[in-house]
């Protein structure tokens, strides 16, 4: 009972607590309207477009460097560098960049060992050390369980040629 009795006090303590605003709506609008400042800034005036035509002479084109500056910064090709022997006859997987071909698994017969590539078509190709792989003259040096080790030749831009190794990794 005296619980009772003290929740009823409690919620009508409460209740006089609460007190409406009893201001007007209307007139607490119409003292922001009158309080807001209203400032215009006026806008700039619009400059026409005027459109160039541009008549094709004999003069270079406008986005070419001039042929002296084009010059000046072309380095020197070296002329006693390294060269790849040069060959006609194109495997089936140097067509393909690396980054296209997946390593999917190795086949042995005992003698020797080959890996399993697969196309971005998804066929596969068997190939063995000794075989040329990538667009980038990629020679393979080594095939083994975890990986395959590919020596590539790459141009320098200059007429010579690098050399370096790549690990396609099975997956």
């Amino acid at each position: 009972m005296k619980r009772k009795s003290c929740c009823w006090v409690l919620m009508c303590a409460g209740l006089l607590g609460c007190q409406a605003n009893e201001d007007s709506l209307a007139d607490y609008i119409e003292q922001v309207t009158l309080q807001a400042r209203k400032e215009i800034v006026p806008r700039q005036p619009v400059v026409p477009f005027e459109a160039f035509l541009y008549v094709n002479t004999k003069a270079r084109e406008p986005f070419e460097l001039p042929r002296e500056a084009v010059t000046q910064n072309q380095p020197k090709a070296k002329k006693d560098c390294w060269q790849p022997m040069p060959r006609k006859q194109k495997d089936p997987l140097e067509s393909y960049a690396l980054s296209q071909l997946k390593f999917k698994g190795v086949m042995s017969n005992g003698k020797s060992t080959s890996a399993l590539i697969q196309t971005p078509e998804g066929k596969l190709e068997s190939i063995a050390k000794g075989q040329y792989i990538g667009i980038n003259h990629g020679k393979v040096s080594e095939v083994n369980k975890q990986y395959l080790l590919i020596k590539e030749t790459l141009p320098d831009g200059l007429g010579c040629w690098n050399q370096r190794s790549i690990k396609l990794a099975l997956k």
